[in-house]
C-alpha cells in the first residue's frame, strides 16, 4: 500500500509540472500530457525507485530519473506520433522533475526504513 500512494503522488506531481511546463513550451493538450506523465511515472518508479534507489544514492537515482524522464518525454514525438516536443522542452522538463524527484527521494528512503 505504501508503493502505491508513493506512485499515486508522484504521478500528480509530475503531471501537474509537465502540464505546466509542456502546456508553456508545446501545443499539447492536457489528454497527451496526462498519457506522458503516467508513463513518465509509471517507468520511472519501477526503474529508479524500486531498483536504482535502493542500491545507490540520491545523486545518482535523481540523474538517473532525468535521464529517463528525458527519454520518454522526446520520445513521445516519434512512438505515439505527437510531435511539437522539442528537444529543449523535454531537457527543460526533466530538470524540473529531477528537482522533484531529489525530494521524493528522500521521502522514498524513509519508506524503507
Amino acid at each position: 500500500m505504501k508503493h502505491l500512494i508513493a506512485m499515486v503522488f508522484k504521478f500528480i506531481i509530475t503531471a501537474i509540472l509537465l502540464e505546466i511546463i509542456l502546456g508553456i513550451l508545446t501545443a499539447l493538450g492536457f489528454g497527451r500530457i496526462l498519457t506522458i506523465s503516467l508513463v513518465t511515472t509509471i517507468l520511472a518508479y519501477l526503474i529508479v525507485d524500486l531498483l536504482i534507489l535502493p542500491a545507490s544514492n540520491n545523486t545518482v537515482s535523481t540523474l538517473s530519473d532525468a535521464v529517463i524522464s528525458f527519454v520518454i518525454i522526446y520520445l513521445f514525438n516519434f512512438a505515439a506520433g505527437y510531435g511539437g516536443i522539442h528537444i529543449a522542452a523535454a531537457l527543460i522538463s526533466a530538470v524540473v522533475l529531477a528537482g522533484f524527484e531529489w525530494f521524493f527521494h528522500k521521502y522514498m528512503a524513509g519508506l524503507e526504513t
